[in-house]
């Protein structure tokens, strides 16, 4: 969702708008992908949303394209809800700037309360009912919480950052973002801390905000969907941003590329005895587009760091 220049651009060149087409923007963000497909081509996109604040702004953007834009606050394993076909699917599976700004406990870099829950806000009430990250932390057995950590975040010292948590706890509860990154700093190994890329809780906060919105779940649902809902010549493209998501697009795209194959029979031209000797052959309905994950330039990541992680694939409907 963070919608970086050259992401946005590949992802407008692999899903090549044209005049009269529908578009479904299956996670509209911030609204890069819906306007730049908007200003691409004088076609329509239906666009969705599970936060309601990305969805607010969007029907605002949606008045600057009468009846071209339309607007649902849903979440995009849900697609199917839509009932309609499209001739291109985008699907970016990440955070918007203005959830990773907000006060709802995205970001391990501003305090705020531990929330992360996507489809909610105060002002607008919740999509579905989602467990806040505050009550996991707080609530949630040690077991679990190691396991959570270790699943969805691949966090190498799930044990002891849960082991904390369960000590720490005891004495007050862990009601902020702040005062879980000071338990993650203080069960993690500070020679490991000092030498390690990235924040020692970034793998922490991805893991609860990836179990508290099932976005693994949602995207699997999503892909299943997607690929049924495609016109013929429709392309479905996909930006991920960590490991986890992105083995579930590839494996995806390569198992639902072999598997959606058309039986038919032609003449066999190496039998002697003509059309009556038919020989049977199989056409993909799915072509890939992308051979491996398209990723960022240096050049990109250098003006926009957080494109780094950013993965797209693509695939379309061959018929």
């Amino acid at each position: 969702m963070q919608n970086d220049a050259e992401t946005l651009a590949l992802t407008i060149k692999y899903i090549a708008p044209r005049d009269g087409m529908t578009y479904l923007d299956a996670t509209y963000g911030e609204g890069g992908y819906t306007k730049r497909i908007l200003d691409s081509a004088n076609c329509s996109v239906v666009a969705i949303d599970q936060d309601p604040s990305a969805v607010e702004k969007a029907r605002q953007l949606s008045c600057l394209y009468p009846e071209r834009l339309s607007v649902e606050w849903e979440q995009f394993g849900n697609i199917p809800k839509l009932k309609r076909t499209f001739d291109g699917i985008v699907l970016d599976i990440g955070l918007s700037s203005s959830q990773l700004d907000s006060n709802r406990g995205f970001s391990f870099q501003r305090d705020a309360p531990l929330d992360m829950r996507m489809s909610y806000t105060p002002q607008h009430g919740a999509l579905r009912r989602l467990i806040p990250a505050n009550i996991i932390v707080n609530q949630f057995s040690r077991e679990k919480l190691a396991s959570i950590f270790s699943s969805y975040g691949q966090e190498r010292f799930a044990g002891k950052i849960a082991f904390e948590i369960e000590k720490r706890r005891e004495q007050v509860s862990i009601d902020t973002t702040q005062q879980l990154v000071d338990v993650v700093l203080a069960a993690v190994p500070a020679a490991y801390a000092q030498k390690a890329k990235i924040h020692p809780a970034t793998r922490v906060f991805q893991a609860l905000r990836i179990y508290i919105n099932d976005e693994l779940g949602q995207l699997q649902s999503a892909l299943a969907a997607a690929i049924e809902m495609l016109n013929p010549g429709g392309r479905l493209v996909v930006v991920s941003f960590h490991s986890l998501e992105d083995s579930i697009v590839k494996k995806f795209f390569r198992s639902a590329s072999q598997q959606h194959e058309r039986q038919h029979y032609m003449a066999d031209p190496t039998s002697n005895t003509g059309a009556d000797d038919l020989a049977e052959t199989s056409t993909s309905v799915l072509r890939i587009l992308t051979k491996s994950a398209v990723t960022a330039s240096i050049a990109e990541v250098e003006k926009n760091p957080r494109s780094r992680s950013a993965k797209l694939r693509a695939l379309e409907r061959v018929v």
